[in-house]
């Protein structure tokens, strides 16, 4: 008799919310593994009777990671079906992380068009009692640093993902604490960020 079937694939043909959805529909177990354009592991994805029940991306693991990897369009992926699954770490249906991750990333791309990766961001004064914005405040210092610099170091630290970071510097934004110079502003106002340039997290 016949064991279970696996699948291989580019995310450019078969995106990754298409796949989860086919998965939860058809009730498959087994291990996702997601590859970048380079051919590295970009995640895993560990699903039981069609639920997902655990995901990793980088240091990110359960939803966070999900929610991550939900933005990875490039690459190839590898359903395995006869992999052994560690014991389940998510608890929430497929459906509604499916649904909140897709709203999650609408919201990325709509906060990347107030502060696109290019933006400077200069410390106006304040503080913040919330610990993410401490951390963003923290890295940004005294001075001014570009929205992509901040972005990418803050997730060097691998426990939160792009969302969380420009929601944070959403509200420290509306809070006046930092504001955001579009990159048209800046070049106008001859205003360059202090430290030495570092690489901008393509967005």
């Amino acid at each position: 008799m016949d064991g279970p079937v696996g699948l291989i694939g580019d995310l450019g043909e078969l995106p990754l919310p298409d796949l989860v959805e086919m998965t939860s529909i058809g009730g498959k177990t087994g291990r996702l593994v997601l590859y970048d354009e380079e051919e590295a592991v970009a995640g895993v994805l560990m699903f039981r009777g069609g639920r997902l029940v655990g995901a990793r991306a980088g240091e990110l693991a359960g939803e966070k990671a999900f929610y991550a990897l939900l933005a990875v369009t490039t690459g190839t992926f590898d359903f395995d079906p006869t992999v052994e699954l560690d014991e389940d770490e998510l608890n929430l249906p497929t459906e509604s992380l499916l649904i909140e991750g897709m709203r999650r990333l609408d919201e990325v791309y709509r906060m990347r068009r107030r502060l696109p990766a290019p933006a400077v961001l200069r410390y106006r004064g304040g503080a913040t009692e919330d610990p993410l914005d401490a951390r963003v405040l923290g890295y940004l210092g005294p001075g001014a640093r570009r929205v992509g610099d901040v972005v990418d170091g803050l997730l060097v630290d691998g426990d939160v993902d792009e969302y969380y970071v420009l929601k944070s510097i959403s509200r420290l934004v509306a809070l006046e604490v930092v504001r955001v110079e579009l990159p048209d502003e800046s070049a106008r106002d001859g205003a360059h960020p202090g430290g030495p340039p570092q690489p901008e997290l393509e967005r």
